[in-house]
């Protein structure tokens, strides 16, 4: 039987786990056309639930549209255009009319596409701009979305919109509200991962965006969700354990959920399960992201390290008394208060009452390792 877990990739059907709450809130505000800025944490499965919310708005009657535009790697508004015409093809499966739509909508382009040898429908887009970019494109892509919305109810996500705060174009987010805030038919969904700059992006008066989406952190999933779920997939290759094992695992990994699929996915593959083969898989992670780490490591200054080394001796907990700062060899609380503002902006570590340290493996490398 194939292994039923996954943690390099997105995850669906039966591989994902639960998020039923998450999944029907994001449908509603769909239905309402509500703007939803969704942030978690890195590898928390935000783009897995994305598209487990895409399958159930298509189901909708009447149908609801869905385009998921990857900003990843943009570094600019020319970029982010080229980034919504390419993901044009999630909803118009006919090559023809793509390009005849896209070149009534956005002169002076040049496209090339991939076509599906099955289906013959386009799979892919690239775009290029023939002299040149210019600001009103950005107005004629956003125009053709809300045309787009108006025959068929439109559900847009910006994935890793955090990008655009590298954008150097003057005046974009301004450009970009003004056409969004007119927009009746449309759910806006704008998903990242690094909380300090969405933060300055929406809720920083002096920001276009200010107050333009709803927040919507994802947090963990609860240790009785993952149970359950793990439980039934192992009952299909009738592997019989004692439950303290899942909830073991879900320990481990801190309810982390990209680090509970890859432990059990490892965990599927075992010829036998004990808690000595948990210890066996954890090392296992710890060395397969070994190199990983260790760049992370080397890219900290020496009292960044020493305060990440603080963190994990103390739990996050009373890092400015004097006897934790002299246990890391560091001579005071304004070296750990300069270093913390780097690392939290790093995403290294976050506040949730006490410091924590944002990657549970990469404590647990700092911890067995270091």
């Amino acid at each position: 039987m194939e292994n039923p877990f996954s943690y390099t990739s997105i995850v669906e059907g039966d591989s994902f786990c639960n998020r039923q709450k998450e999944k029907d809130d994001l449908l509603s505000f769909i239905i309402n056309s509500q703007n939803i800025l969704l942030y978690s944490h890195r590898r928390y499965g935000k783009t897995s639930l994305i598209f487990e919310v895409f399958k159930k708005a298509k189901r909708k009657r009447p149908k609801i549209n869905t385009i998921h535009v990857d900003l990843y790697g943009t570094l600019s508004e020319k970029e982010f255009v080229a980034a919504i015409l390419s993901s044009l093809s999630q909803i118009e499966s006919k090559a023809e009319r793509l390009v005849s739509m896209l070149k009534n909508t956005v002169r002076n382009i040049k496209l090339g596409w991939s076509i599906d040898p099955i289906s013959g429908a386009p799979s892919g887009i690239s775009v290029s701009f023939d002299s040149g970019y210019n600001e009103i494109m950005l107005d004629n892509i956003m125009g053709l979305l809300d045309r787009l919305s108006q025959k068929q109810k439109l559900v847009v996500v910006f994935d890793e919109f955090q990008e655009i705060a590298n954008y150097g174009q003057r005046g974009f987010e301004k450009r970009l509200r003004k056409n969004i805030q007119l927009h009746q038919n449309i759910c806006y969904i704008f998903c990242g991962s690094q909380r300090h700059i969405l933060n300055d992006i929406f809720n920083n008066k002096n920001r276009a965006f200010y107050k333009l989406a709803a927040y919507y952190p994802i947090n963990k999933i609860e240790t009785g969700y993952y149970f359950s779920w793990a439980k039934k997939l192992f009952s299909k290759k009738n592997i019989e354990f004692e439950p303290e094992i899942i909830k073991d695992v879900i320990f481990r990994c801190e309810n982390h959920p990209m680090y509970v699929q890859q432990f059990l996915y490892f965990l599927w593959d075992e010829p036998e399960i004990s808690p000595e083969t948990l210890n066996k898989i954890e090392h296992k992670i710890l060395q397969r992201h070994y190199h990983e780490f260790l760049n992370l490591w080397e890219s900290l200054t020496a009292n960044q390290k020493k305060t990440l080394k603080l963190i994990v001796s103390t739990d996050g907990k009373e890092i400015f008394y004097a006897n934790a700062i002299q246990s890391v060899d560091l001579k005071s609380g304004s070296q750990i208060t300069r270093a913390l503002d780097v690392l939290i902006k790093k995403d290294f570590v976050y506040k949730n009452k006490n410091y924590q340290i944002q990657d549970v493996m990469f404590k647990k490398w700092i911890q067995t390792l270091l």
